[in-house]
């Protein structure tokens, strides 16, 4: 794995690049990132408006990592950094990467709403009142949950699941792997949940924080906290070099990395 080096020089000229001069059109300051479905909240929010109070237009765009990744690879997307979920997704991409950092980590669980009509269950789950394996079996229960073809934590959904409840367990409650009663685009769950579409959803703590949804961290191992892990790329062949360099050291050492932390993520 390449490691994420920038030198001071690099990144002092990046830093400049990346506050547009008052005769400078805003247009022109722009940052392209293709980012995991699950940090859409924090990145259309707050780092959005950050980037924008200092003249960036940031142009991003979530979705599943293994899904960006691919059309990275295939030369569809072109971004100047890409937040992935899983580092794998980022090695694959080869000599397309100019610099990575896996930076943070985060915790798979359960996610309701206050307003579900299944949350004093899921509420009686979190006070260590009710087992969550059979909170989950509850007769008409609707779960929701990401994609595992193209959306890593759907991956991480079926892998923590078999951990807490076994093999046969984890068919009972969650179906086939891509059981098209409970899959749902990563951009779409959030609001699923919200809007009561779904009782209960599969989600990773940082975004069940960021939209204000209870959580619940699957037990134990099943968390998977020492694998999800968020790794930033840096493109080679970035659109706009100076600021694809200054919005990684953006997120990892300056504002970013404080917005992040207050959405539930760990930095390393």
């Amino acid at each position: 794995m390449k490691r994420f080096v920038v030198a001071s020089i690099v990144s002092a000229i990046a830093i400049v690049s990346f506050v547009p001069s008052s005769g400078r059109a805003a247009s022109d300051a722009v940052v392209s990132v293709l980012y995991a479905g699950s940090l859409v909240t924090p990145m259309e929010g707050p780092i959005k408006s950050a980037l924008a109070s200092q003249g960036i237009d940031f142009q991003g765009q979530g979705g599943g990592s293994k899904m960006l990744s691919n059309l990275i690879a295939s030369g569809a997307k072109s971004p100047d950094d890409f937040v992935s979920v899983d580092p794998q997704q980022v090695t694959k991409l080869g000599s397309k990467v100019a610099m990575q950092k896996t930076f943070a980590s985060t915790s798979l669980g359960i996610g309701w709403s206050a307003d579900s009509k299944d949350a004093a269950l899921f509420d009686a789950v979190a006070a260590g009142k009710t087992p969550l394996v059979r909170a989950l079996q509850t007769d008409g229960l609707v779960i929701g949950r990401t994609d595992p073809k193209i959306d890593p934590k759907g991956e991480y959904t079926i892998v923590g699941m078999k951990l807490l409840a076994g093999d046969a367990v984890e068919q009972k409650i969650l179906g086939d792997d891509e059981n098209p009663k409970q899959t749902f685009p990563e951009e779409d769950l959030l609001a699923r949940i919200e809007t009561g579409q779904a009782d209960v959803g599969f989600f990773y703590r940082t975004e069940a924080i960021a939209r204000n949804l209870k959580f619940y961290a699957l037990p134990g191992k099943a968390s998977l906290s020492d694998k999800i892990t968020y790794t930033l790329a840096v493109m080679a062949a970035a659109p706009h070099p100076a600021q694809a360099t200054a919005f990684a050291d953006f997120m990892l050492t300056g504002q970013g990395r404080t917005i992040l932390e207050k959405a539930g993520i760990t930095y390393r």
